[in-house]
């Protein structure tokens, strides 16, 4: 953007009962910080806003707009309470600066959209009309910490398969690019999409100069964040205020924004196995499905539909074996249309049961994604790049004993430690430090199970709960004692479904002891015998799921409806062979979506008191499907796993 150099305006409403609210802007579409050569583009008056938020708030709002964090720390000498900005560069600013800030809204566009795209541009009258004509020509990026002109066109490179690289260069500010191009130092320059008219307009183009060859995926566009110095209770009124600025049509025109901010939820994306905190659950299930669900792309796949992907605002991570079964692949796509954007591969070679394709979800965090194969092997990558920060075998660095159906539980994050089950007599449970893969502890022990662990607070004490081999266990997340052993009494279990937290009690189902509700003892000890049960629902792959106070899962050719508070009394039970084999259940919204291992879709309604499917279909269509992986679903979107292929598709007509 056009930014004039060590500018700075601080704008301060005089409320003097109280410390004043510090709110940096680094809108690069900010008034201060931009240029008022376009009517309407670039001149957003966030010293309306901040007099709106000083009145209603009966407190000093005191405005620095800055380029970066860094000038603005140095004026105002004190930690902000907020920040917005583009969320790349808040990102980068404070993660350099060490500052925690959390974005807590999204401001809209003109338009309503909440992202912002890069564009490459060209010399009008040069002869490239696609991106794939840069090949070997001088392409000038973004400053590192502008996302959309910098790592989303390195993307949109690597999608276009240049025949042969292009020669890219770092531009020192935004708006460099441009002006190099013009200057015939490079071919090509990705500035910002808003950026061509102003530089038009404030002359630093001739118009007609440069045209538009290509544009890159989208990425987050402006947002508001908090850190760690705001106080709750400012943050909730801050909140109320901005997020109810769409009845304010003088603060829209204002802010050049069609709604302004809209609330960011809490889980950007489908993160990890079974989604936020592993309970099964979507919120933004519909009422009702179109008789047929678009697809809005698919990407082929070349191995065994046994892991479901990760899903986050920009990529989609998904598992995959290549067609020997020889090696793992893990590929990144872009959430947009599909298109891959990075791979993993290495050599995964032993034959067991199922395939020895990789089962376990990916899971994402802060940046960094952990896959997980099926012989042990653990990677942590960059997701943006792909990049590998470090790796680990559990049966090579660990000892234990490689499963018959292969390493199943994916990664559990539990604050800066990243928990795995090799399985080991002297490692049944370890945490590493998920940034560097070092080992923070290690916990004795038995054999590893398949499920997955969860983390929660039971009888008054933080617990890492899950199962080994023998039994159900809580240990301490952080030393790795084990805290307590819970022996099934009707034998052991294959351990495969996860356990599923319900306030301060566990819920547990399984395919020798059945369903049953398990409280605790202050001490944060089990309770051994359960406070209910129901031996009928017995699943030994399908984990549950609770909507409203229901429980839903299938097992053996029947999917089953209990009633939790009725002592899980059967509501009702299908018989269906669809349910015969695996089923992954999802719930939300009073309805419960499930995906079947043979294709079929269904969505139920929760509250009914007979089962009852408001819709059937098959995807896929009517071949063979087999597909055990687990749905993503991520707003409107739900991610498929066919048995070649990965599908997005539109999960309602909205």
């Amino acid at each position: 953007m056009i930014r004039y150099v060590g500018l700075f305006l601080t704008f301060a409403f005089s409320h003097a009962a109280e410390k004043p609210v510090q709110l940096v802007v680094m809108d690069p579409l900010s008034l201060p910080l931009s240029c008022s050569c376009v009517e309407g583009v670039g001149q957003r008056r966030y010293d309306k806003l901040g007099d709106h938020l000083s009145k209603v708030l009966g407190r000093s709002i005191n405005l620095t707009f800055e380029e970066s964090l860094d000038l603005a720390l140095r004026r105002i000498r004190a930690t902000p309470d907020f920040i917005i900005g583009k969320d790349a560069m808040v990102s980068f600013d404070s993660k350099r600066l060490k500052l925690q800030v959390t974005p807590i809204a999204a401001l809209t566009d003109r338009t309503g959209s909440l992202t912002h795209r890069g564009v490459f541009i060209v010399r009008t009258k040069d002869p490239a009309r696609r991106l794939s004509d840069l090949s070997g020509r001088k392409v000038m990026l973004g400053p590192e910490e502008e996302a959309e002109t910098h790592q989303a066109a390195k993307a949109a490179l690597r999608k276009a398969q240049l025949a042969k690289s292009a020669s890219l260069e770092v531009a020192g500010a935004v708006d460099s690019g441009a002006l190099a191009l013009t200057d015939g130092e490079v071919d090509s320059a990705v500035v910002p999409e808003y950026l061509p008219p102003l530089l038009v307009g404030c002359e630093k183009l001739s118009e007609g100069s440069v045209r538009i060859l290509s544009k890159t995926p989208p990425v987050s566009g402006v947002r508001l964040f908090q850190t760690n110095v705001a106080d709750d209770a400012l943050v909730k009124r801050v909140m109320e205020e901005v997020t109810g600025l769409d009845k304010r049509k003088d603060l829209l025109i204002a802010l050049e924004s069609a709604k302004g901010f809209v609330k960011i939820p809490d889980h950007l994306g489908w993160l990890d196995w079974r989604g936020p905190d592993r309970r099964g659950q979507a919120l933004t299930l519909p009422k009702q499905l179109p008789k047929a669900l678009k697809k809005i792309w698919s990407t082929k796949l070349t191995g065994p539909a046994v892991a479901g992907p990760a899903v986050t605002e920009k990529w989609v991570i998904i598992p995959d074996k290549n067609r020997e079964g020889t090696k793992d692949l893990f590929r990144c796509l872009d959430v947009t249309d599909g298109s891959e954007v990075w791979r993993l591969e290495y050599e995964a070679d032993r034959e067991m049961d199922y395939s020895n394709s990789p089962r376990a979800t990916p899971v994402v965090h802060d940046g960094l994604v952990y896959l997980l194969g099926a012989l042990g092997d653990l990677h942590c990558l960059r997701i943006e790049t792909g990049e590998v920060v470090w790796k680990t075998n559990y049966y090579r660095e660990y000892g234990g004993k490689l499963l018959p159906w292969g390493s199943s539980a994916p990664p559990l994050i539990v604050a800066e430690k990243l928990i795995i089950n090799p399985g080991a007599p002297s490692a049944s449970l370890v945490a590493l430090d998920r940034k560097n893969g070092s080992l923070i502890w290690k916990s004795s022990g038995h054999a590893a199970a398949y499920s997955a662990f969860v983390e929660g607070e039971f009888g008054g004490l933080q617990q890492i709960v899950g199962y080994d081999s023998a039994s159900l266990g809580g240990w301490d997340p952080a030393t790795g004692k084990r805290l307590w052993q819970h022996v099934p009494t009707e034998g052991a279990d294959f351990n495969v479904t996860t356990p599923l937290i319900y306030g301060s009690q566990l819920l547990l189902a399984t395919e020798n002891n059945g369903t049953r509700m398990h409280r605790f003892a202050k001490n944060g000890q089990p309770v051994d015998e359960p406070a209910i049960v129901n031996p009928a629902l017995a699943p030994d792959t399908c984990s549950p799921v609770i909507v409203g106070d229901r429980v839903f899962a299938t097992a053996y050719g029947e999917m089953y409806c209990l009633d939790l508070k009725n002592n899980l009394k059967t509501v009702w039970v299908k018989e269906d062979d669809i349910f015969y084999d695996h089923s992954n259940v999802i719930g939300g919204n009073g309805r419960v979506l499930v995906w079947t291992q043979s294709g079929d879709l269904l969505l139920l309604d929760a509250a009914a008191n007979k089962f009852s499917s408001l819709s059937r279909m098959r995807p896929f269509g009517d071949g063979k499907v087999d597909s055990m992986s687990h749905p993503a679903i991520v707003g409107n979107r739900i991610y498929l796993r066919g048995p070649s292929e990965i599908a997005c598709f539109q999960l309602s007509k909205d």
